[in-house]
């Protein structure tokens, strides 16, 4: 419950009000903690939001921190969802939500991804936007592609030079190699008997593979 509205629990409300005075500001943020997507199979972001303006369009974008910036995935612009008013309470409800669902975070998977939902009144006084249910899911596999994961085989593990990887997937196969902090380090394109990793410090790697449909991952160990 925030003044003039009742949202269901667990919802976030926000607006950038006490900021400052509604000509000034510029946008309010809720920001989520550090989250490591790293082995995270084709992420996808999915959350419900209302937005109730009062003149002006208010805005909400989603960004997210891709390792070195902030890059922007979503926006709406005015009213969204569904609002009625209480008239014994005179507060207005969030009766129903929009739906954003399955955004992909593939290329921004990083060890210290965030989401951010930032929040624009557009110079003038607004109500203010909802934000609930957020999730970051993994795509499940079909059967074949849960097939192939099986029968990939990496050796040897732990490795020192040459890292081999036998599988049945086609021949134009993208092989990376990224380090804990999400941070790429070597690339392989092109399906090979072996991959020299010889020049890597020692340290717990991911191997990402890639063929172009699906990536399988794997940890592995460089002596």
């Amino acid at each position: 419950q925030s003044g003039f509205a009742i949202f269901p629990s667990g919802a976030a409300f926000f607006d950038d009000d006490n900021a400052g005075t509604s000509s000034i500001n510029s946008n309010a943020r809720l920001v989520s903690p550090v989250i490591n997507l790293v082995g995270v199979a084709s992420p996808k972001l999915s959350f419900k939001y209302a937005n109730m303006i009062y003149d002006l369009d208010s805005s909400i974008k989603v960004e997210v921190f891709n390792g070195t910036s902030w890059i922007q995935v979503f926006s709406s612009s005015g009213d969204s969802g569904q609002w009625g008013l209480d008239w014994n309470t005179f507060m207005y409800t969030v009766e129903a939500y929009d739906n954003a669902t399955n955004i992909d975070l593939t290329p921004y998977i990083n060890a210290n991804f965030q989401l951010r939902f930032v929040y624009n009144d557009a110079g003038d006084y607004s109500y203010g936007a909802v934000i609930d249910d957020v999730a970051i899911t993994s795509a499940a596999l079909a059967t074949s592609d849960i097939s192939a994961k099986d029968e990939l085989q990496i050796y040897p593990n732990p490795v020192r030079d040459n890292l081999y990887i036998k599988t049945d997937l086609k021949s134009n196969l993208k092989v990376s190699v990224v380090d804990m902090s999400g941070k790429m380090v070597k690339t392989f394109t092109g399906k090979s008997e072996s991959y020299n990793l010889s020049d890597l410090p020692k340290a717990t790697y991911m191997i990402l593979i890639d063929d172009g449909k699906d990536i399988i991952k794997k940890k592995i160990i460089k002596q």
